[in-house]
């Protein structure tokens, strides 16, 4: 088989948002609520990404007793294991007949409750985490700090000395980030992607920066010894990692565990939600099995509510609530959305007569670009793996670019789905930097533009980290509780305003320790 033709029939997605083989099937327990049946719980939180797990590790340190619900699987108690990127299974995708990578997909799937889930509209396909640990099963770990002259630029109205001298040290502690030994770098296989894409941007005139990750390195070089079992080292990361990955489910949310104040109900939808006379609310909720059948609706009632199911679910649970509950909803609720300028790209026939990028590649990515400070061409480069069990001299990159134009998000009544103000328009700067980049790399080192990935080699439509629409200090008051409600709190990505100019998983955490802090601090969850 050609190189083109493997191309287009067999590449598997592999991205910077980093993102079974036994036929195990893990139904879940099935539970009957009574008709009329009201569950009480004094907080209630929805969705255990980054968010949700910093609300309910503070709020049970502070002895507060916490249900957090998640739509997904518990992977860890049902006991499932993730699939790799060259096998697809049960973990690959969430609910679909066919596997949903960012690429070519000719793999067929037995719709499961996996980890990988993709919200499809006009212009733009969004790729989302399922399961406890939200987007962190399914991302790279790469843990990044935005630059501090952007975060201010972004939020004039925080703290920034506050964040870089506290809050940011306090998350990658907890988030247990650390960094690849360089010597390990420099000699493991699986790297010779990441030594060949720093190498080619430095030919090209550009700054290369190696990039902290949550990943376990230490177990990393364990794995390429063999000690222990492979998991980056084994193409696994967009449908899960069975090893090595520091996600949330490991850190926040089992410090959580083990405080004995938190309960996770996995396998749990909330539908909508009502405002009651008391001003606290009441959940509609629907307990699934791992099929996506229906087995029992419960309500649960709350007087303090936490909203942290990612930017397109809580935005998805605000609206639609409104629609059927008439919901109070401040205007700037949607406003000021972005996909953080994510921009995808890559090229082709990189190094083809000397190895070009390596056949075996770790999942878990180490190295980006960071022309920042550019002032025509500003943007953060992941170099990203491309694993395809054989050398492709195939080079990918995800591009994170200012967001100069912000979309917005609205409501179909009729679908009951959420719409997104999005086109052209909007990555046509994205656009520009990515031509610019392509250019020049190929120039100083040969290559071509890579439309075996991308139409025309551009992956504009390509989003892993929406932003905004319940943004900080807008939608919300300066702590994320939403305007308008005495006792709802959002705590997720849709408080950042459309950008944050890198991954942005570590501000997300990092802005919910703040608000965290600082609503008990002032007795909001007495």
């Amino acid at each position: 088989m050609d190189r083109k033709t493997f191309i287009k029939t067999s590449a598997l997605a592999i991205s910077a948002v980093y993102f079974f083989q036994p036929d195990f099937f893990m139904a879940a327990e099935k539970k009957t609520a009574f008709p009329g049946e009201v569950i009480d719980a004094p907080v209630v939180i929805i969705g255990s990404g980054y968010g949700g797990a910093v609300s309910a590790l503070r709020l049970c340190e502070a002895g507060k007793k916490v249900i957090l619900l998640e739509m997904g699987l518990n992977w860890e108690k049902a006991g499932i294991p993730f699939s790799n990127l060259l096998k697809p299974g049960k973990s690959s995708a969430w609910l679909k007949k066919k596997s949903i990578a960012p690429f070519m997909n000719i793999f067929s799937l037995t719709p499961f409750t996996g980890t990988l889930d993709r919200l499809d509209f006009d212009h733009i396909n969004i790729w989302v985490g399922r399961g406890v640990g939200g987007g962190s099963l399914v991302n790279g770990g790469m843990a990044v700090t935005p630059k501090e002259s952007y975060f201010k630029e972004v939020f004039p109205d925080l703290d920034a000395e506050k964040f870089y001298n506290y809050y940011f040290p306090l998350v990658r502690k907890e988030l247990k980030v650390n960094v690849i030994d360089e010597q390990f770098l420099k000699e493991c296989p699986y790297y010779k992607f990441t030594r060949v894409g720093e190498a080619e941007a430095q030919n090209a005139g550009f700054k290369t920066m190696r990039v902290p990750n949550v990943y376990d390195f230490k177990y990393m070089e364990r794995e390429f010894r063999n000690e222990v079992p492979r998991s980056a080292l084994n193409t696994e990361v967009i449908y899960g990692n069975n090893y090595g990955k520091n996600s949330l489910d490991r850190t926040y949310l089992k410090k959580a565990m083990d405080t004995g104040n938190l309960e996770i109900l996995d396998l749990h939808r909330v539908d909508h939600i009502k405002l009651n006379d008391d001003k606290g609310y009441t959940l509609n909720v629907q307990q699934t099995d791992t099929s996506g059948n229906r087995i029992a609706d419960k309500s649960f009632r709350c007087k303090k509510l936490i909203l942290a199911a990612g930017t397109m679910g809580t935005l998805q649970l605000l609206m639609q609530s409104n629609a059927i509950n008439n919901f109070p909803l401040n205007e700037r609720i949607g406003k000021n959305w972005g996909n953080n300028g994510n921009f995808m790209t890559g090229r082709n026939w990189v190094r083809p007569l000397t190895g070009g990028t390596g056949s075996k590649q770790s999942t878990i990515p180490v190295g980006g670009i960071d022309n920042w400070d550019d002032d025509e061409h500003p943007f953060f480069t992941e170099i990203a793996p491309l694993p395809m069990g054989m050398d492709v001299a195939t080079a990918l990159y995800l591009l994170i670019n200012r967001v100069d134009k912000k979309g917005e998000v609205s409501f179909d009544h009729n679908s009951r789905s959420l719409k997104v103000n999005w086109d052209e328009s909007n990555t046509a700067n994205m656009k520009e930097n990515a031509r610019f980049f392509i250019r020049k790399m190929n120039k100083a080192n040969g290559g071509t533009r890579s439309h075996f990935l991308f139409h025309n080699g551009l992956g504009a439509d390509i989003c892993y980290h929406p932003l905004g629409g319940c943004v900080l200090g807008e939608a919300t008051n300066e702590y994320g509780k939403l305007k308008g409600h005495d006792n709802l709190y959002v705590l997720d990505g849709s408080l950042i305003p459309g950008t944050i100019g890198v991954n942005p998983f570590v501000t997300i955490t990092a802005i919910a320790e703040y608000c965290m802090e600082n609503l008990i601090s002032q007795n909001e969850f007495t």
